[in-house]
């Protein structure tokens, strides 16, 4: 089908901005990176996700509007689009984003720490209850340790007393 020089640039302006979308989409997986620190196997299945999810937009991008023809100026666009976003808004985002994931987790943990004052000090109180409590149980522990250790050497010496007296009785058999 022939297109216009004006339809053409229209649908090369509609990939331009095709291809921000694209970094965009890209710029969230990697905040989500940040936040929750993920293993190889998740990252690559991350990006399979993200090129299919990519190719598929893009698939309907061209379907919509150039008819379905794949044509060099449509994918350079897009690439042109995506060198754009990742040189100019890109570092401003993804800064933004970190300074926000970094203030976000400090003001969490903050909250938290507040939050677990109360059970320290709840801990702290009962520690020395349970110090004066536990400690006739370590003394006990100690001398049983002993009491087992005594009576397992005399199960051995005497079981082995017996094999030799059992081997001594096959013997003379």
């Amino acid at each position: 089908m022939i297109v216009s020089i004006s339809e053409q640039a229209h649908i090369f302006f509609i990939a331009v901005t095709a291809g921000v979308i694209i970094g965009i989409f890209y710029d969230l997986f990697r905040i989500i990176r940040k936040i929750f620190p993920h293993p190889n196997w998740l990252i690559q299945l991350e990006d399979l996700i993200y090129w299919i999810t990519i190719s598929a937009f893009m698939f309907f991008v061209l379907f919509n509007k150039n008819y379905g023809e794949i044509r060099g100026f449509v994918l350079l666009g897009a690439l042109l689009g995506n060198i754009i976003y990742f040189f100019t808004i890109s570092i401003v985002f993804m800064k933004f984003a970190t300074w926000i994931i970094y203030w976000t987790k400090k003001i969490i943990k903050t909250i938290l720490r507040i939050l677990f004052i109360p059970i320290k000090l709840i801990l702290k109180i009962l520690y020395y209850p349970y110090k004066w409590i536990s400690y006739p149980f370590k003394f006990l522990r100690g001398k049983i340790k002993i009491i087992m250790n005594k009576s397992k050497n005399k199960v051995k010496r005497k079981s082995k007393q017996i094999l030799k007296e059992l081997y001594i009785i096959y013997k003379k058999i």
